[in-house]
């Protein structure tokens, strides 16, 4: 099954703020020429390519990286990149207990905005890895028919964070068979297709302190100066004017869009709608391994079919 992404390639060339065909076209034969070592797939449409490409702001060497570091992360760490279908028991539960969008609208800057924020406040509800997984399947449906863009914001909404969730997340990280935690910021960080511009952390309450003794020590400076904290008392008058306007949030940060549940139900239509093109992206990253790596893999694949 080929990987269809639903955007327009045209339209988006022409939008860029830097693109040179003879750039591009050498980056296609690289991914050709790589070892199955790398696990980049050698049958990477140009719809893919130009994700890195316009990532990277043209630059071919960071472009390459990017692309390599991608593909041996979503090869190493299943338990986020792998079986990403909503009706699964491993995501179902985080599906009713967690809330995630691409909002409609877009910043002053114009933009992507991706939010995230609990439906359910129990930390027994909270699951780190399908929550991780559940977030970069609504960045790739945004960039699925969205393709390039000049620059993401990621809203995250703490109210209703708790101890108990920062301790799931670190029995998360402790165990034996997984690091999940540092695999999460090095994907956002060194591979995630996108250009990061912000952060912005609404309702920090005082555990943020604890939050950020856990996750400090995986983020570079350059994206922790990304990030930027709203305590809930905050005036937000100058945000909406600079950054992101009250038409493209929802009520419960001082906009006039739909209400964070109906956005969410919205985005897991879409994300149910693309688990064909997500089984065939995990089945074209399964076609590039070693033979061995891609034996196991399609084992570990079928299994899920059979649960499923």
């Amino acid at each position: 099954m080929a990987v269809e992404l639903e955007y327009d390639y045209d339209t988006a060339i022409a939008a860029m703020d830097k693109f040179c065909q003879e750039d591009f076209n050498s980056l296609k034969e690289w991914t050709k020429k790589l070892d199955k070592s790398k696990y980049v797939p050698k049958d990477l449409t140009d719809k893919q390519l130009l994700l890195f490409y316009n990532a990277c702001y043209g630059d071919i060497e960071r472009s390459k990286t990017c692309i390599e570091r991608y593909y041996n992360l979503r090869k190493n760490t299943p338990e986020i990149f792998d079986n990403r279908c909503l009706s699964s028991d491993e995501l179902q539960p985080s599906v009713e207990a967690l809330e995630f969008s691409v909002l409609p609208e877009k910043s002053h800057d114009g933009y992507d905005l991706i939010y995230h924020r609990l439906h359910y406040t129990e930390p027994s509800k909270y699951h780190f890895e399908p929550g991780c997984k559940l977030l970069f399947m609504t960045v790739d449906a945004c960039l699925h028919k969205r393709g390039p863009q000049p620059g993401y914001i990621f809203l995250f909404d703490m109210q209703g964070v708790k101890l108990g969730h920062l301790t799931r997340v670190s029995l998360s990280f402790q165990k034996d068979r997984q690091r999940s935690l540092r695999k999460f910021f090095q994907y956002v960080q060194e591979a995630m297709p996108v250009r990061m511009r912000a952060i912005h952390v609404f309702n920090t309450e005082p555990i943020l302190d604890k939050l950020l003794l856990l996750i400090r020590p995986f983020m570079d400076k350059k994206f922790f100066d990304m990030i930027k904290f709203h305590h809930k008392n905050e005036d937000l008058e100058n945000f909406y004017q600079t950054v992101i306007p009250r038409s493209a949030l929802p009520p419960l940060h001082g906009g006039t869009l739909p209400d964070t549940q109906t956005l969410h139900k919205k985005c897991m239509q879409t994300l149910k709608a693309l688990e064909p093109y997500f089984k065939a992206e995990e089945e074209q990253r399964i076609n590039a391994l070693p033979d061995k790596k891609r034996d196991k893999a399609l084992e570990r694949s079928f299994k899920h079919l059979d649960i499923d």
